[in-house]
């Protein structure tokens, strides 16, 4: 019997799954039902095109009640959507986002939302990113010399670790090609260790990286052997985990304070969730506030350049600029002034890096390419 299929129905969806493909159920609901959730469509996806599409729906479905229903109606009379940012909202010392669309909340795993933030004809949205900020601040706070020797060498950063902390007999930008599931562990180390990751978690993200098994005693071996190559980090990490400990708070290079009280609780998990939250923000905040103090800096210096570029969005550590076709390359040079701006917290001749993307619209292609439009 032919019908319109409405795929929030869970009625025709286990019809259309079970009896019309033929597919198998891998758990069933309280009540006995074959489940639809999606830990058994993702499963089944594997088996058949169908439950990818179904994902797929519910995925766009969700975008479109959540965001782009939402938009239309906020529109200002030129076409355009204004957000807010807030500088005392959160507790990591980043900035919030408020108004008429959270501008940090937009979907990453899907273009649509961004490829409906457009520039205007004649002009182009250009995203400067801070590249890894958050090690470079810890390697400045630290002044440990061998992080630091890192971002100056330059080239394949994950790579360079690793070839130190591996002991690779090989260049760093060949680390990846021969050394991979390597490159992938130091990779994990940087990026977990200011989030108190042990063992356990760095195991975990290199085996779901790496597509390779990767087991606790490696990925102890690998923490170990990261901060006996970077022991000033390792101490400026346990001189601020002590501080925290003793005094419930900690202050950041740019005198933010992060309250812990509940370092003093006598629940070990709470007590260590406090001390990392604090190692957290010494380094995010600090991040957040060199992108911030520089987009000031930009907003500033554009009023007086002769040409049109305006500042609309900070997304963390990137600044979102809507910028005349002709004047990029201008627009560049000077919002990589403002950034690079030493401001007592910079290594010294290797400022923090700057990574750049342009296109008409946010999802800087992705969208077109994806939809084929």
């Amino acid at each position: 019997q032919e019908k319109e299929f409405n795929p929030n129905s869970t009625v025709q969806l286990r019809t259309l799954l079970f009896d019309y493909a033929g597919l198998k159920p891998s758990k069933k609901t309280p009540t006995g039902a074959p489940s639809t959730d999606a830990e058994v469509l993702k499963k089944l996806a594997d088996e058949h095109e169908i439950p990818k599409h179904i994902l797929s729906i519910r995925q766009k479905s969700k975008i479109k009640n959540t965001y782009l229903d939402k938009i239309l109606p906020q529109l200002d009379s030129d076409d355009r959507l204004r957000t807010g940012f807030n500088i005392h909202s959160t507790t990591s010392g980043r900035l919030s986002s408020s108004g008429k669309m959270n501008m940090q909340q937009i979907p990453r795993d899907n273009p649509i939302v961004k490829g409906c933030i457009r520039a205007k004809e004649g002009n182009k949205i250009v995203a400067m990113d801070l590249t890894t900020a958050e090690v470079y601040v810890a390697a400045v706070l630290s002044n440990d010399k061998n992080l630091q020797g890192v971002f100056k060498e330059g080239g394949d950063f994950h790579g360079s670790i690793a070839k130190l902390v591996f002991n690779l007999k090989c260049k760093g930008e060949e680390v990846a090609k021969y050394y991979p599931t390597q490159r992938q562990a130091a990779k994990a180390v940087t990026f977990g260790i200011m989030y108190g990751a042990g063992a356990h978690k760095i195991s975990e993200q290199v085996t779901k990286d790496s597509g390779e098994p990767f087991s606790k005693h490696d990925a102890q071996v690998v923490i170990d052997g990261y901060f006996k190559q970077f022991n000033k980090l390792k101490l400026w990490i346990d001189r601020s985990s002590k501080f925290i400990e003793e005094n419930g708070f900690i202050y950041s290079y740019f005198g933010r304070k992060r309250r812990l009280p509940n370092v003093k609780s006598d629940n070990r998990g709470i007590r260590g969730h406090e001390v990392r939250s604090g190692l957290n923000f010494l380094v995010q905040s600090v991040a957040s506030d060199i992108n911030l103090l520089g987009a000031i800096d930009a907003h500033n210096m554009l009023k007086e350049v002769p040409f049109k570029a305006d500042i609309f969005a900070l997304v963390h550590d990137s600044i979102l600029a809507e910028v005349e076709e002709d004047a990029i390359d201008a627009y560049k040079v000077l919002i990589r002034e403002c950034v690079q701006k030493d401001r007592g917290l910079s290594i010294p001749g290797c400022p923090v890096g700057c990574d750049f993307d342009v296109g008409e619209d946010y999802s800087f292609g992705k969208f077109a390419k994806e939809y084929d439009i």
